[in-house]
């Protein structure tokens, strides 16, 4: 059984009507029917009553239901974990902050950080700007935010926040 095929089953179930579930799901109606067929052959029981006017779910169809929602959204939620755990996507970001950095700095970088990356927690350390270099280079920061001049050979970098004097 394939999740995609469990997918076809439950837009029929809404729509109750071939050509709307085949329009849903953006394919022609004929191979969602094959497709319905297909996994009602390899189940052994009819899940849908059909004549042709009318798409009918059968008694083996509202069982299968039950368990295609939950199947289907665990898969979702599997998808999401694992595109949250890709790199920079999910997970602590650790950052480094020079002692003197203006709280309403902080919190600026930090909220827009936050609105761009729900499910990432960010840990601040505050550290001088020879501290953050020497952590970004052992891997033990993920990002700085550092005074100029600073010696940031093999670092990426780029401005964060300009003041005027």
């Amino acid at each position: 059984m394939e999740l995609r095929h469990l997918r076809y089953f439950v837009v029929l179930t809404e729509e109750l009507h071939f050509g709307r579930a085949a329009e849903r799901l953006h394919m022609a109606q004929p191979p969602l029917s094959q497709r319905i067929r297909d996994l009602e052959r390899e189940l052994g029981v009819r899940l849908f009553d059909r004549t042709r006017h009318r798409v009918r779910l059968t008694e083996a169809g509202a069982l299968l239901l039950e368990h295609a929602r939950p199947v289907l959204e665990s898969a979702d939620a599997a998808r999401e974990a694992m595109r949250r755990i890709r790199p920079g996507a999910a997970g602590v970001l650790r950052a480094g902050v020079p002692p003197d950095t203006a709280p309403v700095t902080l919190r600026t970088l930090v909220d827009t950080f936050a609105s761009m990356e729900p499910s990432v927690l960010i840990d601040l350390n505050e550290m001088t700007t020879d501290e953050q270099l020497a952590r970004l280079r052992e891997g033990e920061l993920d990002v700085g935010m550092i005074r100029h001049p600073a010696d940031t050979v093999g670092l990426e970098s780029g401005p964060v926040v300009h003041r005027s004097l």
